[in-house]
């Protein structure tokens, strides 16, 4: 194991940021400068030409991964909250609804609390079942009248319910009803199917499952059109013109695009591992954290809509003092607190305290999960 991989069996917040990043990705930040590259469409030498036609294969790949048929409608930004933003505002009118799932992030709830006040716009939220997926059974009769939009994260960063979407999306659809999704938890651990399931828009980010630099995510549009610019400026394109134009993506690539992280992500995304982990595996850690005395974890009843991440808290620790716990007794690395998502921990009753989260790589094996269980048997018995 590389001094970049020694920690990583003590490293489980990757929810935050993922850990160990690929050898390739570190490769190329490095060099990246070993040449002078000018900006994304604005030069024609060889270096910076080399770096654009990186960055429309890393579209490409981004397209494939997202399963959508249009890699110019994908637009690249400095994150998911960027690009949620960029959707949100450029959509969303005065007086519009909006409906959005029991779990989602303050990257969506506070743009639409912003838009609440200054646009009139009402936030309504899906009926879930107590792990925090949305109750299909009852969304239909939830929808409101002339609903605008609906938002959907498709992995919770807080317990890991994996919703599902292509159920959500029928139902929606029959009402008419655009759909923004947030992959920013699933992006890498998940293949997608963003067509198939008609989501119109969705918003990811590259430093999470795509193992990227922090600094580089995106947005995609069905109808690009249909969305109003957040950030206006110089394209490269029609430059004695005050308008954005309508060619993609330059309409919604105003600035200096940050080559050297795209590239990077390219570099990163080009052989995603698979995770080492089988789904079953990881149910079967889930079931024996259950075990363990005063603990209780929060993840999906259904173990087929569970992603590689869960919530912990106990009877008697805090979940503050639960990670202090690990980390200083064991150097194992998590997050505890409301993980940005009060929403979601409302939702499953965990609102007062928040959780302690623990959230893989798919670097970790069962001798690393070996691991963390024994850590946590250590901590909760003392």
């Amino acid at each position: 194991m590389t001094a970049y991989h020694k920690n990583m069996n003590t490293y489980y917040d990757n929810a935050t940021t993922s850990y160990p990043k690929p050898a390739a990705m570190r490769e190329a930040l490095a060099h990246f400068y070993d040449e002078p590259v000018g900006s994304y469409g604005r030069s024609h030498d060889r270096a910076t030409l080399r770096v654009v036609a990186e960055i429309e294969e890393l579209r490409d790949v981004v397209a494939s991964l997202l399963g959508v048929a249009e890699p110019s409608h994908i637009c690249f930004c400095d994150n998911a909250t960027t690009g949620l933003n960029a959707i949100l505002r450029g959509v969303l009118q005065e007086g519009d609804t909006v409906l959005v799932s029991p779990m989602e992030h303050n990257a969506v709830m506070r743009p639409l609390h912003f838009l609440s006040e200054t646009r009139g716009v009402r936030v309504e939220v899906m009926p879930a079942l107590p792990d925090g997926r949305v109750d299909t059974q009852r969304l239909a009769a939830a929808i409101p009248t002339a609903c605008a939009l609906a938002v959907v994260n498709l992995q919770s960063n807080v317990n890991g319910i994996i919703q599902p979407i292509a159920e959500i999306s029928r139902i929606l659809k029959q009402r008419g009803v655009r759909i923004l999704a947030d992959a920013t938890q699933c992006l890498g651990s998940m293949r997608l199917q963003t067509d198939a399931w008609n989501i119109d828009y969705l918003a990811f980010t590259g430093h999470k499952g795509l193992l990227g630099p922090s600094g580089t995510g995106g947005f995609y549009m069905r109808r690009p059109l249909d969305v109003s610019p957040l950030t206006l400026g110089g394209n490269g394109l029609h430059s004695s013109l005050l308008s954005m134009g309508t060619e993609m993506p330059e309409r919604f690539m105003a600035g200096t695009a940050n080559v050297l992280g795209l590239t990077a992500l390219l570099a990163a995304v080009r052989h995603l591992p698979s995770y080492r982990l089988s789904h079953d595996e990881w149910q079967d850690y889930l079931l024996r954290m259950r075990e363990l005395s005063g603990l209780r974890v929060y993840s999906s009843s259904d173990g087929t809509a569970q992603g590689f991440l869960c919530s912990l808290t106990h009877e008697r620790l805090s979940p503050a003092e639960l990670s202090d716990a690990l980390y200083h007794g064991h150097g194992i690395i998590t997050r505890a607190g409301l993980h940005c998502a009060p929403l979601a921990h409302e939702t499953i009753g965990t609102a007062a305290t928040g959780t302690t989260r623990i959230s893989l790589s798919p670097y970790h094996t069962a001798k690393d999960l070996d691991h963390l269980l024994e850590a946590l048997r250590d901590v909760v018995r003392r």
